[in-house]
C-alpha cells in the first residue's frame, strides 16, 4: 500500500489544511473499509493494511485535535475501537504463529491451541464486521465525520 501524505499548504492555517485535506481522508478511509466488508471472508493479512490505516487516520486526527471541538474524540473512540478488533485479530494470528514453530505439526497441544486460537479469530472478525455495520458505517455516520471534519475551529478559536 503506497504511504498516504497530506498535501499542506503553507500559505493557510491548520485549520484550514484541515478543513481541506482531512475529508477526502475520512472518504478513502471509508471506501478501503467498505471493500474489506464486501469480502466474505477476510484473512488477518487482508485485514493487516486496514489496520495499518486505521492507526494512521487515528493518528493524523490526533495531531489536528486543537483545530477541532470536543466531537473529535467520538471519532478517536471509534477508531481505537477498531483498531482494539484488528489488534485482537492479529495477536490470534501471531500467537498460531508462535505456536507453529515451537510444537510439531501433529501435537496435541498444538491442534488443540490452534482450534482455539481459530475460534477466537473467528469470533473477534464477527464482532469486527458487526461493529463496522452497526455503528462505525451505520446510515449517516459517513456523511456525519465528513462534515465534522470540513468544519474545524476557526484559527481565533483553536
Amino acid at each position: 500500500m503506497a504511504k498516504k501524505r497530506l498535501l499542506w499548504d503553507e500559505s493557510a492555517s491548520a485549520s484550514s489544511n484541515a478543513g481541506v485535506r482531512l475529508p477526502a481522508r475520512v472518504q478513502a478511509y471509508f471506501d478501503q473499509g467498505r471493500k474489506l466488508m464486501r469480502r466474505s471472508s477476510s484473512s488477518v493479512a487482508s485485514m493487516h493494511p486496514f489496520r495499518l490505516e486505521t492507526k494512521a487516520l487515528r493518528y493524523t486526527l490526533e495531531l489536528f485535535r486543537p483545530c477541532f471541538g470536543p466531537g473529535l474524540e467520538g471519532l478517536l473512540l471509534s477508531l481505537r475501537s477498531i483498531q482494539d478488533y484488528l489488534g485482537a485479530l492479529n495477536d490470534y494470528a501471531t500467537t498460531r504463529d508462535l505456536i507453529a514453530a515451537r510444537l510439531p505439526k501433529h501435537a496435541p497441544e498444538r491442534e488443540k491451541m490452534d482450534r482455539v486460537l481459530t475460534a477466537g479469530a473467528k469470533r473477534k472478525s464477527l464482532e469486527f464486521r458487526r461493529y463496522w455495520r452497526q455503528m462505525f458505517d451505520k446510515p449517516g455516520e459517513q456523511q456525519r465525520w465528513m462534515n465534522y471534519t470540513s468544519r474545524p475551529r476557526s484559527a481565533a478559536r483553536s
